[in-house]
């Protein structure tokens, strides 16, 4: 991005790049496309602030040849978590690629078209199909007291959120009837269990945190962000079968999450996106994965019903800059005489409801020819803007005649208190810029100088 405005005194260049990766919808939600996953955790840094942080993620499997996998979440704090893959029983051999994920804080939420509530559980029980108790209720949670909210034609995306057990788990919903139905598969009065499930294989696992997310079906926009909520007809199948599998859906979006409604099948599974582009334009490709330890290790799966809530990026930084001149307070006289100093304010802002690339923002102002720079005088104010400004290194000087065409290019020392060759200074605050709409994000950088 580029923006040029002629300022008090001079000119002022400012260049700027969008930001890919998170994106804010509200300051309870946001979403994160966490590329090249791997077996090792990381660290997921947050856009928001969370009182209590519900996190979903969905992998991104590249291919039938590529291993089971499953999303491994632990150490969620107020604006971070931790993040891995890793198979059935606790194998780090996997295929690193996108994971997709949402955050919210836990409460219920109903604004601008977008009806959804988080909540979270403590699951002491594990199901599965070869556990005593198998799916039933014994072996699940039942949380349909905890739902606060009346919805018309809602659905369930869930996460086992902690890593108590080093041997996975995921995370699976059902109507606490009938395991092949969903969450509310015939209505909100039908209940919501949630549970782990660790497939066909024999034996428990400690008790772990479950993250779910009641949503609402429908489209909206909010914060320049299209949304689509809605469960998939039952059709498909498994890794082992022929993938993917394609759910129509209008428009072209950019992160998805996916959750299977129910256990048709019985051996159980976990819906994952498939494929190289799983978001193409008007679809979404997915696949049910499965793990691969005990029993039919194949997996080929039955057809199942699968919830998506997916997302289409529009956001996009709106930067501008003012500069603004006023005389220094401490002058003898209250004129702009020779000898006299004063005092520049450059202001920049993001208005925009996207953020800006990482360490991308160069500011490189023209000194007014009347104006002797003074050594030392640079100081940075920040407003929200997620910027850090290091005086020492984010600061450079040019001598010449003509703007540098980068910051790099700003090569001149200024000599003396008050040095009048001086042309240009150059300014480039680091970090991600964050976006504008639901909190302010700007900086101001002041310095001063004297009238010759």
């Amino acid at each position: 991005m580029y923006s040029r405005s002629i300022l008090a005194g001079g000119m002022l260049w400012l260049f700027g790049a969008q930001f890919a990766y998170g994106q804010m919808l509200t300051a309870d939600l946001e979403l994160k496309l966490v590329p090249n996953v791997g077996a090792a955790w990381q660290t997921v840094q947050l856009e928001n602030n969370y009182t209590d942080a519900i996190v979903v993620c969905t992998y991104n499997l590249p291919s039938d040849s590529d291993p089971s996998t499953t999303t491994r979440i632990q150490n969620i704090t107020a604006n971070s978590f931790q993040l891995r893959l890793q198979q059935f029983e606790n194998s780090s051999s996997v295929t690193a690629s996108d994971v997709h994920c949402v955050i919210a804080d836990e409460g219920a939420y109903n604004s601008g078209g977008l009806k959804y509530e988080a909540r979270k559980v403590v699951s002491d029980q594990t199901a599965g199909l070869s556990v005593p108790g198998g799916w039933g209720i014994v072996n699940n949670e039942n949380v349909t007291s905890a739902i606060t909210q009346t919805y018309a034609n809602p659905h369930v995306i869930g996460q086992v959120m902690s890593f108590n057990d080093v041997n996975a788990s995921v995370f699976w919903n059902y109507d606490c009837e009938t395991r092949g139905n969903g969450a509310f598969f015939s209505g909100q009065a039908d209940g919501i269990c949630v549970g782990k499930h660790i497939g066909q294989i024999n034996g428990t696992r400690a008790a772990e945190t479950l993250g779910y997310i009641v949503i609402e079906a429908g489209t909206a926009t909010v914060n320049d962000i299209t949304f689509a909520a809605a469960v998939g007809p039952d059709f498909g199948g498994g890794v082992g079968n022929n993938p993917p599998y394609n759910y129509s859906v209008s428009g072209d979006f950019d992160i998805g999450i996916l959750n299977q409604q129910g256990e048709d099948g019985g051996q159980g599974g976990w819906a994952v996106l498939y494929g190289s582009d799983p978001l193409s334009a008007n679809q979404i490709s997915w696949a049910i994965d499965e793990e691969v330890v005990a029993g039919d290790t194949a997996r080929g799966h039955t057809t199942e019903n699968v919830g998506y809530w997916i997302f289409d990026n529009n956001q996009t930084p709106s930067m501008s800059a003012d500069k603004d001149v006023e005389l220094y307070s401490g002058n003898a006289t209250p004129y702009a005489v020779p000898g006299s100093d004063v005092v520049y304010s450059i202001t920049v802002d993001n208005t925009g409801s996207g953020p800006v690339d990482n360490n991308s923002i160069v500011i490189i102002d023209a000194m007014p020819s009347e104006i002797s720079y003074m050594a030392g005088s640079v100081s940075f104010v920040d407003n929200d803007s997620g910027l850090t400004f290091d005086l020492a290194s984010d600061v450079a000087f040019s001598k010449a005649a003509t703007a540098p065409g980068s910051f790099s290019a700003c090569n001149d020392s200024p000599t003396g208190t008050y040095d009048p060759d001086i042309t240009f200074i150059c300014l480039a605050p680091k970090g991600i810029m964050s976006e504008g709409t639901i909190t302010p994000s700007s900086f101001t950088i002041q310095f001063q100088g004297a009238v010759k």
